[in-house]
C-alpha cells in the first residue's frame, strides 16, 4: 500500500509540474472564479441600480396629459389627490403621442358629463406607445387609479339606488405574502448555483485534456506506460492532480463570494440575504462533490479523443449535462421531490440552494451528494485505467 501510494504521489507531483508550467492554462484557469464572481456582483448591482432608477422615477409627480378634463371633474379630482399632475392638452393628443412628443395621454369624450350625471357608461381612451418600456410603472399605476375611482363610483351608485355594492363584488383578495426576506433573495441569486457548479465542471477541463489525449498526441503517453505504475496509479494519479486544482478553484470562488456578499448592497433591494462563513463552507463540501464527479467524468470523455482539440471540443458539450438539471429547477422553482437529492448534479443544485437561502439541511443531505459522487466517480476512474492500455486508446488503431 506504501508503494502504491508513493508512485501514486510521483505521478502527482509530475502532473503538477507540467501544469505549473502550462502558466497560459493555469491563468485562465483560476481567472474562472473571477469571471463567474464577477458575473453575479455586476448582475446583482444592475437589478439594485434599475431598482433605485424606478423608486426615482415613482418618487416624482407622474405627468398625464388629459384631453376634455372639465368634462369629468370628479376623475380628475380623484387623480390629483392621488399625485397624478394634470397637464391640459388639446384635441391633437393622438398625433402629438404618435409622433413622440406626449408618452401618454387620457381623452375624455365631450358627454362625459351627462353620462355621469345619468349613471351611463364612459368610454374614456388611453393612448400610449406599448413598445416605450419608461412609460410602464406610469401607466401601470393611471390605468390602476382609474380603475380604483370606477369601482367606487360603481359602489356608490348601487348604494344610491338601495342595493349591496357585494352583490358585485362577491370576493375580495387581500394579499398577504409570507416569505421571508431569505427567500425573496432567491429572485437575486436565482443563477448563483449555476455558476457556482459551472466552475466545478470547467476549472480542469484543459488539464484534463490535456493528461489523456493531449499526451496520445504527442506519444508520450507510450513511455507512461512502460514504466512499473499500474495504469489505476497513472490515472489517480493525473486525476488528484485536475481534482486539487478544481478544489483551489472553487476555494478562490467561494472566498470571493464571501466578499461579494459582505459588500454588494442588497439592503436597497429591501432583502436580507444573510450567508455565514458556515454556509459557505457547506457550499464548498458540496461543491468538492461536483468537482469528485466532474473530473472523473472529464477523464472519460477525454481519453476517447484522438487529439487534445477533439477532447476540448467533446469536453465543451459535456456543460451541457449539469445545464439540464440546472435550467429545470430555474424555471420551476417550487418544483421539489426528495429523490432530486440522488440525482447526480441536481442534488448539488437543490442543496447549494437551500444553503444560501436558509433553507433546512441536514447532514444526511450531504452524506447523499457525496455517496452519488464517489460511486460514479469511481465508475469513471474504473472505465478509465481499463481502457488506458488497450491499443486502440494508445496507438489509435
Amino acid at each position: 500500500m506504501g508503494k502504491w501510494l508513493g508512485k501514486i504521489a510521483i505521478v502527482l507531483r509530475k502532473e503538477w509540474r507540467d501544469a505549473l508550467r502550462d502558466s497560459k492554462s493555469l491563468r485562465m484557469a483560476l481567472l474562472m472564479p473571477i469571471y463567474f464572481v464577477g458575473v453575479f456582483v455586476a448582475s446583482s448591482l444592475f437589478i439594485i441600480h434599475m431598482s433605485n432608477q424606478s423608486r426615482a422615477t415613482t418618487s416624482e409627480p407622474i405627468k398625464l396629459a388629459v384631453v376634455g378634463a372639465d368634462y369629468l371633474p370628479p376623475l380628475i379630482d380623484w387623480l390629483q389627490e392621488r399625485g397624478v399632475q394634470i397637464d391640459a392638452v388639446g384635441e391633437d393628443a393622438y398625433q402629438q403621442v404618435e409622433r413622440g412628443d406626449l408618452g401618454y395621454a387620457l381623452i375624455i369624450p365631450a358627454d362625459a358629463r351627462e353620462k355621469f350625471a345619468t349613471g351611463d357608461s364612459i368610454e374614456l381612451a388611453l393612448v400610449f406607445d406599448a413598445t416605450n418600456s419608461k412609460l410602464q410603472g406610469s401607466l401601470h399605476f393611471v390605468r390602476q387609479q382609474i380603475w380604483s375611482w370606477n369601482g367606487r363610483m360603481g359602489s356608490l351608485r348601487l348604494l344610491a339606488r338601495g342595493i349591496s355594492p357585494g352583490i358585485i363584488n362577491p370576493v375580495l383578495i387581500r394579499d398577504l405574502n409570507i416569505a421571508s426576506d431569505e427567500k425573496m433573495g432567491f429572485f437575486v441569486m436565482a443563477s448563483l448555483p449555476m455558476l457556482l457548479i459551472l466552475t466545478a465542471f470547467m476549472a480542469s477541463v484543459g488539464f484534463s485534456a490535456d493528461m489523456t489525449a493531449g499526451e496520445r498526441e504527442r506519444r508520450s503517453l507510450e513511455s507512461l506506460l512502460i514504466t512499473p505504475a499500474s495504469s489505476a496509479v497513472l490515472v489517480l494519479g493525473k486525476w488528484f492532480t485536475c481534482f486539487s486544482l478544481t478544489l483551489m478553484v472553487l476555494l478562490i470562488e467561494v472566498a470571493l463570494l464571501a466578499l461579494a456578499f459582505a459588500y454588494v448592497p442588497f439592503k436597497e433591494l429591501g432583502l436580507r440575504v444573510n450567508v455565514s462563513p458556515l454556509d459557505l463552507a457547506g457550499v464548498y463540501v458540496v461543491l468538492s462533490s461536483v468537482a469528485l464527479l466532474a473530473t472523473g467524468l472529464q477523464f472519460v470523455i477525454s481519453l476517447f479523443a484522438r487529439s487534445f482539440k477533439d477532447a476540448q471540443t467533446y469536453m465543451g458539450l459535456m456543460i451541457f449535462i449539469p445545464m439540464v438539471p440546472l435550467f429545470y429547477t430555474l424555471f420551476n422553482p417550487s418544483a421539489y421531490a426528495d429523490w432530486f437529492r440522488w440525482v447526480p448534479v441536481l442534488g448539488q443544485q437543490v442543496l447549494i440552494k437551500d444553503l444560501l437561502l436558509g433553507g433546512d439541511v441536514s447532514p444526511v443531505f450531504f452524506l447523499q451528494v457525496w455517496l452519488v459522487a464517489i460511486l460514479l466517480a469511481g465508475f469513471f476512474l474504473l472505465c478509465t485505467a481499463r481502457q488506458l492500455r488497450k491499443p486502440k486508446i494508445v496507438y489509435g488503431v
